[in-house]
């Protein structure tokens, strides 16, 4: 039996009867960002839509910081075998977002970048971040490592839009993790182990201050 040209196939002889031609889809651009580790970052600036792989060298969350201040539309920054986004902002906006990792995660991993217009995405330990102490206040995505030793947060926030929602994450040095979070505007004090990182989910504005 003679097996029926697929529907591309069949596109393609209709395309050169008429001295056409079809061209293959191609995927998005590949950037290397090099290697991550304690003590060295990774950074990478391109536009549009980007494939960037990266290698991380020891065990550590990482820190996906991105400029996106010349983006117009929204962003998204997503990775292999993860349900949700990394993270999503819209154009005109700097953020950052903890990915968390495992020990038996490969060293060579990636990030795509779905955005148009230029940006720089920069790659870093979550052991490398700036301590802070006392009331942050801010404005979209963060991630802050705080030195405070305390076991609460008092947490006000302000949505940015009907559609916007904030979720945290509270990892503790000592092993602890919380979660805390609304999608309507609050101001209310919720537990939160520290010293550690706090890492938010927003378009919105927020200030934290740690309770002694």
């Amino acid at each position: 039996m003679r097996r029926r040209r697929s529907s591309a196939a069949a596109v393609a002889v209709v395309a050169l009867l008429l001295g056409g031609c079809v061209e293959a889809e191609s995927g998005p651009a590949a950037v290397g960002a090099g290697g991550v580790a304690d003590g060295t970052s990774a950074s990478v600036s391109a536009a549009g839509t980007v494939d960037v792989s990266y290698q991380r060298q020891g065990d550590f969350a990482v820190v996906v910081a991105l400029d996106c201040s010349a983006c117009s539309g929204t962003v998204t920054v997503s990775a292999p075998g993860r349900s949700t986004p990394v993270g999503e902002a819209a154009a005109g906006t700097q953020s950052s977002w903890l990915l968390e990792t495992v020990a038996t995660d490969p060293v060579d991993q990636s990030l795509l970048v779905r955005t148009a217009g230029h940006w720089t995405l920069t790659l870093q330990s979550w052991n490398d971040l700036p301590e802070v102490s006392g009331e942050q206040s801010g404005s979209g995505s963060a991630v802050l490592a705080f030195s405070d030793d305390v076991d609460s947060l008092d947490v006000a926030y302000g949505p940015a839009s009907s559609e916007d929602s904030l979720s945290g994450r509270v990892l503790g040095t000592a092993g602890t993790r919380q979660t805390f979070g609304d999608t309507t505007a609050f101001a209310r004090v919720v537990d939160a182990t520290l010293p550690g990182v706090v890492a938010i989910r927003t378009d919105g504005a927020w200030t934290l201050t740690p309770i002694p």
